[in-house]
């Protein structure tokens, strides 16, 4: 039982609480200019938040379309030396075969020379 009544009593002070400070904000002069003042507290620092989220989010894009843009730039740099080494690559790799061709013809015509050089001994002989 007593730990209802000071229940109780703890909620009608909470209620006079409450009802006075309404009171006071609402029904005195000076309670409305502290209420208009601290909704125009309130109404600044949200648009100081949406104007910094805004800004944030400006921020953020720009930098992200500046990673773009670099990668962008790497991939490109990357295929242009990939393409200048395969044709490098390619060059070297044509003249390798065209040497490689001219001794191959180089050794074909001594040893065509050399096969025609033993017939002629052995026809002589």
């Amino acid at each position: 039982m007593e730990k209802n009544r000071n229940g109780l009593v703890a909620f009608a002070l909470l209620g006079l609480a409450v009802g006075t400070a309404a009171y006071y904000l609402l029904g005195t002069e000076d309670g409305k200019k502290q209420l208009d003042r601290a909704n125009d507290g309130i109404k600044s620092l949200t648009k100081s938040i949406k104007d910094l989220s805004k800004k944030e989010a400006k921020r953020a894009q720009k930098f992200a379309k500046t990673a773009k843009e670099d990668l962008e730039d790497l991939k490109d740099r990357a295929k242009d030396a990939g393409k200048s080494v395969l044709d490098k690559a390619s060059s070297k790799a044509n003249e390798w075969a065209s040497k490689a061709s001219d001794a191959a013809h180089g050794v074909a015509d001594k040893a065509e020379n050399l096969a025609d050089r033993a017939k002629s001994d052995i026809k002589n002989a």
